[in-house]
């Protein structure tokens, strides 16, 4: 039985928008597979992704203020960074729910909280020049009404509302094909609808109490199999689409009625929201120009981005169905340029966080969307290898085997092995072997105050790790990155590599590495993007 709930405070909201931003990364790969309206591009489920990640990046530091405040905050977010058509509709429920609530106000009861999805419903609605039913509007729409009629029964609490909403909302969602016969032609129930679903749902089972939402199992629809109908990829190649569109107008009395009518004349798919200062647009255009000739008459433009969206639709069509391969490689990951380096390399990604770790079934689910008999799964992390044995333990189709590399340094060296026209059994033999001949070392910053293998640390200093133990401490990055190197005694011929991670640019990388070369010679030094959380540097020696 759940917990009555009776009102939402700050933290309640921040803590719930953290819950759907987790379940949305989880699942984001599936909703682009059945993105096919209005363009089957495959970038719905990412767009929903980035937009609400910008939203968290916004009140992630205001857990403490009251209710109306947060939900401003989520609001201003969202439209300043909103992507994608799904991006610009959801940055509109988010501003729907803003202002129902009021900046002032400490909670979100009840009452207030079936008002607010109403007034999120109506303000995605108007955003879009001609609404479309079988979308995420629909969704929207009927999750609002559900509330609304949960509400009006005596002793409602907020989790009776909200379970009202996700309610119809998955029903909603099921029914998107009846509605839209581009749906039905594919075989799949609406992206941004799904997406809706994984958001409310999400913060459903935080606020209840329940566990996490994983992947997409737990809220699909009868009709999503994960894959586009092959027949409907074969009739939409040759389409033509344009260009997705989308820029920021800044000025003074900008009547957003006025630029969505004509936004709406010039292109397709015109989503326009904002106020008399600032406007989003998102259109859908065959000559952007027109676009851009009348956007720049009425004020600034910024964050301009101009994507063709008939490369990304044949990207989308090669994806969904492509001829099993024997074998393939799902690499975890953390750091956006490590993400990148592994999906150059042709391996499946799995992105978490150095302290969120994925889940078995992520790394099954990772592994079937691969259209493999067999799959290597790559932890590049000790905290992941049990859960990666476990998966290949329990998965019988495909195949799964783990090549046991605990650093991502070691995963991208057992990727560089791989050899796609050989069998499974030699690669897993090749891989470990590439992994497990490098050393590998991490200049990280101390947590707590410690001691490990004979070296002491203060919180906060900064400290190296060579192979897992912890061999130095100090204040200084430089200082503490040439002890693991001394005590790894690089060999002449010997090729390091940094990853340079999170705050740390390129020059200073540069920069780093030039004094690596002064003080191991003879060895060649390389640097690249990791993007990674914590670690200032990842080091690879071979």
């Amino acid at each position: 039985m759940t917990r009555p709930l009776d009102r939402l405070t700050g933290r309640d909201l921040n803590s719930a928008l953290a819950a759907a931003l987790a379940a949305l990364e989880r699942n984001r790969d599936v909703i682009n597979a059945m993105n096919v309206f209005p363009v089957p591009d495959g970038d719905t489920g990412t767009n929903m992704y980035l937009t609400v990640k910008a939203t968290w990046d916004e009140v992630a530091h205001l857990d403490q203020d009251p209710a109306g405040r947060v939900l401003a905050a989520m609001a201003h977010g969202a439209l300043f960074n909103a992507r994608g058509n799904s991006g610009v509709i959801l940055s509109q429920f988010f501003g729907g729910l803003a202002r129902s609530v009021g900046e002032e106000q400490e909670v979100v009861t009840s009452q207030s909280l079936a008002h607010a999805l109403q007034s999120a419903s109506d303000a995605a609605y108007r955003a879009v020049s001609r609404p479309v039913e079988g979308t995420m509007l629909t969704v929207m729409r009927l999750a609002a009404e559900g509330a609304r009629r949960a509400e009006a029964r005596p002793g409602a609490d907020v989790l009776t509302v909200l379970e009202a909403a996700c309610r119809e909302a998955q029903q909603a969602l099921e029914q998107t094909p009846e509605l839209l016969p581009v749906l039905k032609q594919a075989g799949v129930v609406d992206a941004g609808g799904q997406g809706v679903v994984v958001i409310l749902e999400a913060m459903r089972r935080f606020l209840a109490g329940e566990e996490p939402l994983g992947a997409l199992e737990g809220v699909q629809g009868p009709l999503l199999s994960g894959r586009v109908r092959e027949e409907f990829l074969s009739a939409t190649e040759e389409d033509i689409y344009g260009y997705c569109t989308q820029f920021l107008i800044q000025g003074e009395g900008l009547e957003v009625d006025a630029i969505r009518e004509e936004m709406a004349r010039l292109a397709s798919s015109a989503v326009v929201v904002g106020d008399e200062r600032t406007v989003r647009v998102h259109v859908h255009a065959r000559d952007p120009g027109q676009v851009f000739s009348y956007a720049v008459a009425q004020g600034t433009l910024s964050q301009v981005s101009l994507q063709s969206m008939d490369e990304q639709h044949q990207e989308f069509l090669v994806s969904p169905h492509q001829e099993q391969r024997n074998v393939a490689v799902v690499a975890v990951a953390w750091g956006k340029g490590f993400g990148q380096v592994f999906r150059q390399l042709g391996a499946g990604v799995v992105e978490c966080g150095q302290t969120m770790n994925p889940s078995i079934q992520e790394l099954v689910h990772s592994a079937r969307r691969q259209q493999a008999k067999e799959v290597i799964l790559l932890p590049n992390n000790p905290n992941v290898v049990l859960a990666a044995q476990q998966a290949a333990l329990l998965e019988r189709e495909p195949r799964l085997r783990v090549v046991e590399a605990r650093t991502l340094p070691q995963g991208v060296a057992a990727l560089l092995a791989f050899n796609p026209e050989r069998g499974a059994e030699e690669n897993v033999e090749a891989m470990g072997q590439a992994a497990r001949s490098l050393q590998t070392g991490e200049v990280t910053r101390a947590v707590r105050d410690t001691e490990m293998d004979g070296v002491s640390c203060k919180a906060g200093q900064c400290i190296a790790l060579l192979e897992g133990r912890l061999v130095a401490s100090g204040e200084e990055e430089t200082k503490v990155l040439y002890e693991l190197l001394a005590l790894a005694n690089p060999q002449e011929g010997s090729l390091i590599t940094l990853f340079y991670g999170q705050g740390v640019s390129d020059p200073q990388a540069q920069e780093t590495a030039q004094s690596v070369r002064g003080q191991c010679p003879g060895t060649e030094v390389e640097v690249a993007y990791g993007g990674q959380p914590l670690y200032t540097y990842l080091i690879s020696i071979e």
